[in-house]
């Protein structure tokens, strides 16, 4: 019963952060009226959480390793519940961007955090696979269910309730990790590695911006290809500091054991595809199909809904199904549900859509729970943390990878078929061809009321080639979407059969990964 009291309170911080990814999604048009922030300011609100968070993680989960568990979660508690009151309060974008950068501060302390702890408290193995299998599914479910929870405190109340909501939130799981979850502090801590610190952060950080700025400035941008090649320089240094380093932060023996190196990669692919081509499919539901924020947000619940469902299959069939069976089927359903998504078109109904979100959600949750546990499996106790930091940082890694490239790539695709059709494609990263599109489908209604932008009339010709560009564009749109979706069911078929391949001498099951975390490594943990 004490175990299942952890795991409740440790799934409500998580539940918390993947909220917060995508809570302000619904937020940003009126943010941006009320604060006149720019397109770029607005990027920067919406990136700012994941750079700090994939940027911080692994010196956040050291850290933890060192100091407490425990301390690095009450600590990230405490940042993200301040850091909501000051954006909530925010009167300017720096105020915002800084507190959005808190947050993912705070971010990179709570979820390696609770993830090592999970696997000190969760000894037995057939409990530490349940416990890992919900950890991940509670993981997927927050970042779907932000939308809908951002929509409906949009539309009730403003955008500075996105942040005031937190404080609840904060303040719930405080009370509840406070009460129940043991300190697990290693009896061995793990020195300190000042220098795989600062060259894994700069590193990190560098890589992300370039990530970030790449769709807004071209990925030919001197900027962005000259600090992407100083953050590849670094976390290369890292690497070779880590192999000579007398106690590395990062020991880089874990990527011998090919279980753990398939299930870092196959996360790392897994949320590439989601996260990028999810981003995607919002500028289908509020553009072409004409949602509102919480419409759409209530769509993209069904994927949470899935997630549930293929967490729950996963932990069900854990003792009868190896690790790469699980990965593998998980792999090759998200394949499956982006060619559902490709056959999308501009008149199709909703349920192509449901099948997609369905599908993807539960392929993610069938996926997840086992890479996670082939991860944490391999890492000695004492260094859980930084484990659980580079599971966390894998995947915020693809995500946020994943915005980016397969954002570039739709606008690609988007401004391809706009010049086969033979009119002028938009430039930008993905939000300027749905912002293209919705420019031209109000030109077309405006003049086919009769009135233009400055109010005149308008007469038949341009009438006609105004129809003619809002349907070049809706299909230019269509046509980008399917084939970003046939593009990441490709990725994730080449996952699923690069894993097979991998892993098949792989004999263990789902969760039977050596446990390294027993009594010897650890203390005030219930045993």
């Amino acid at each position: 019963m004490r175990q299942n009291c952890v795991l409740a309170a440790l799934c409500a911080a998580l539940m918390l952060l993947g909220i917060d990814q995508t809570v302000l999604n619904a937020a940003l048009p009126d943010m941006q009226r009320e604060l006149r922030l720019t397109a770029a300011q607005l990027q920067w609100v919406v990136a700012t959480y994941m750079l700090v968070l994939a940027a911080a993680v692994l010196a956040a989960g050291n850290w933890g390793d060192r100091r407490g568990r425990r301390t690095a979660l009450v600590a990230g508690l405490w940042v993200c519940g301040c850091a909501s009151v000051l954006g909530a309060v925010a009167d300017s974008a720096a105020h915002v961007v800084l507190a959005r950068g808190l947050m993912g501060a705070g971010a990179a302390l709570i979820m390696p955090s609770t993830l090592s702890i999970l696997v000190q408290v969760f000894t037995r193995p057939d409990r530490q696979r349940l416990a890992v299998t919900v950890w991940a599914t509670v993981a997927g479910v927050g970042v779907l269910v932000g939308p809908l929870l951002g929509g409906w405190l949009v539309e009730r109340y403003s955008w500075r309730a996105c942040f005031w909501g937190n404080v609840p939130l904060v303040a719930l799981a405080l009370a509840a990790v406070l009460a129940v979850v043991p300190a697990c502090r290693p009896r061995r801590a793990p020195p300190a590695d000042p220098g795989g610190l600062l060259l894994s952060s700069a590193g990190l950080t560098a890589v992300m911006w370039a990530f970030v700025q790449a769709p807004q400035h071209g990925w030919t941008d001197g900027r962005v290809t000259g600090v992407a090649a100083v953050g590849t320089v670094l976390l290369a240094l890292m690497l070779c500091w880590e192999g000579r380093v007398r106690s590395p932060m990062l020991p880089l023996s874990l990527f011998r054991d090919r279980g753990y190196a398939v299930a870092v990669g196959t996360l790392s692919a897994l949320f590439f595809t989601l996260v990028g081509s999810t981003f995607i499919l919002t500028f289908h539901l509020q553009g072409l199909r004409g949602m509102s924020p919480l419409e759409a947000g209530s769509t993209m619940v069904l994927g949470g809904l899935g997630v549930t469902c293929g967490g729950a299959l996963a932990a069900a069939g854990a003792r009868r199904a190896a690790a790469r069976h699980m990965m593998v089927t998980g792999l090759v359903l998200c394949g499956i549900a982006f060619l559902v998504l490709a056959g999308v078109s501009a008149e199709s109904g909703d349920g192509r859509l449901h099948v997609f979100l369905l599908v993807v959600g539960l392929g993610t949750g069938l996926a997840g729970g086992p890479a996670t546990s082939l991860i944490m499996g391999a890492v000695p106790g004492e260094t859980s943390g930084v484990g659980a930091a580079v599971n966390d940082a894998v995947r915020s890694v693809g995500s946020t990878s994943g915005v980016a490239i397969m954002g570039s790539a739709f606008n690609t695709f988007y401004s391809s078929a706009m010049r086969d059709q033979h009119q002028a494609p938009p430039g930008g990263a993905a939000h300027g061809a749905r912002d293209h599109l919705l420019t031209a489908l109000s030109q077309a209604r405006d003049m086919a009321a009769g009135a233009g932008p400055s109010g005149s009339a308008r007469n038949t010709g341009q009438l006609e080639a105004a129809k003619s560009l809002a349907y070049a564009a809706r299909t230019a749109f269509v046509t980008a979407l399917q084939n970003t979706a046939c593009l990441s069911a490709a990725l994730c078929f080449t996952g699923a059969g690069a894993t097979l391949f991998l892993l098949r001498e792989t004999r263990r099951t789902h969760g039977s990964a050596p446990v390294r975390t027993g009594t010897t490594t650890t203390s005030g943990c219930p045993q």
